[in-house]
């Protein structure tokens, strides 16, 4: 038997245009069906993506500054970010969730008589007639009082039910009770397995995407034809630019809020401010919906309590000053962190992305609300493209030059030269 030491030469001949378009379509095809099947795994990868992206400039400052003398540094940079990261975390866990916690169980054994204090509130206001003018307002000659009519709206219920016993199955309800117990234990079982796995392929695939994200670029780069390369390491670089800003971006601002609310809560005195400060910072994640609902329960604790450091600050009043500080922090953060920090790359109308979140959110849940905006900034990147080469004109058009807006310094400057100036007319 002979050893073939040479490749053998390929006989088919070129194929047309027509047979170029019918694989084409089919491995289009095939592709779709495959991204059907395991659309469940899709998440994982697109979390591990983010955080290989989130990871990568920790991963190479370590690996050019720290260990650019070992062989394979990338990957022990790599491993050591993971430590870092872990690092963190475990002070979170020990440092920061116990203040939460607690926080947690002040709220949960204040919170009936939160309830009770709504409740009684509310009766006492609904006891009292309606007036119009300062007079009562009467039916059927009697004043309307709207606890009165709720009541005979849902009716009283008459008597109370009673629990027949005959026929009680002692060995039935054992049973019921052991298969009760363990039916969730075989379930959490299997749940804590299946979180096992997922952190290890999450962990792995990170890995592998911040050692090799270059070279996975490059590769699909070459698959496009030789005249399009540059369009794609273009298309490529816009998209790096978008998720750049929103990502780091965002988990600076979320940090920022996050303090900046646990200090204007500490110094107005608003009840559970490290909570607050939570809520704060993790809805900050959620465009545009995300610091109204931080200001719901921080407004709802203002309304029912009492200032702990400004004594005269309670119910309606305080409720209306924790308003307008909240208002005052997220208008900050508009003004001065969003253009400094977000960068000009997202520029979307609010209303583009608050139907994106409605359509992320009924797609891909909480992680579409999530990644809403850096989306629909990625799809207006491909639609740019797409249309400067339908007009001929130019796909990526380079922005405006931005004018250097001026300092607080300057603008202080201006103010002064202008009351100067009214100053020597008068």
């Amino acid at each position: 038997m002979s050893v073939i030491t040479t490749p053998p030469p390929v006989s088919s001949p070129a194929w047309s245009p027509r047979a170029k378009r019918v694989v084409s379509l089919i491995l289009l095809a095939l592709v779709g069906i495959f991204l059907w099947q395991v659309l469940d795994v899709l998440p994982l990868v697109v979390v591990a993506t983010v955080l290989a992206f989130l990871l990568s400039p920790l991963t190479t400052f370590l690996e050019r500054r720290l260990l650019r003398f070992l062989p394979g540094a990338r990957a022990f940079a790599i491993l050591l970010t993971f430590v870092i990261v872990f690092i963190l975390l475990t002070l979170v866990i020990l440092v920061i969730l116990p203040v939460i916690f607690n926080q947690f169980r002040e709220f949960a054994t204040d919170f009936p008589d939160f309830v009770q204090r709504l409740q009684t509130d509310l009766e006492a206001t609904l006891s009292q007639p309606i007036q119009f003018r300062g007079e009562p307002v009467l039916i059927n000659g009697e004043p309307l009082i709207p606890l009165e009519q709720i009541r005979m709206a849902l009716g009283t219920s008459g008597g109370e039910e009673t629990v027949p016993l005959g026929g009680f199955d002692l060995l039935g309800t054992v049973r019921g009770f052991v298969s009760s117990l363990a039916g969730p234990a075989f379930s959490v079982v299997g749940r804590t397995f299946t979180a096992v796995i997922n952190i290890v392929f999450l962990l792995t695939l990170v890995f592998y995407l911040i050692r090799d994200g270059n070279k996975f670029a490059e590769s699909f780069v070459k698959i496009a034809p030789e005249s399009y390369q540059g369009d794609v390491r273009r298309l490529l670089y816009e998209l790096r630019e978008v998720w750049n800003d929103y990502l780091r971006g965002q988990l600076i601002l979320c940090i920022a809020i996050g303090i900046l609310v646990l200090i204007a809560a500490t110094l107005l005195g608003v009840p559970n401010s490290p909570m607050l400060a939570l809520i704060a910072g993790i809805t900050e994640l959620i465009p545009n919906i995300g610091p109204l609902i931080a200001l719901i329960p921080a407004a709802l604790f203002a309304l029912f309590s009492q200032s702990a450091t400004l004594p005269f600050l309670s119910g309606v009043t305080f409720a209306l000053v924790v308003i307008g500080v909240w208002t005052l922090i997220q208008n900050i953060e508009a003004v001065f962190l969003v253009p400094r920090v977000m960068g000009d790359s997202l520029n979307l109308h609010p209303v583009v992305v608050l139907v994106g979140v409605i359509v992320g959110a009924n797609i891909a849940g909480i992680l579409g609300v999530l990644l809403a905006a850096p989306v629909i900034a990625s799809i207006r990147v491909f639609a740019q493209y797409f249309y400067g080469k339908l007009m001929d004109r130019d796909p990526f058009p380079n922005p405006a030059p931005k004018v250097p807006s001026p300092s607080l310094w300057q603008r202080l400057n201006g103010l002064r030269a202008r009351l100067s100036g009214r100053r020597g007319t008068r």
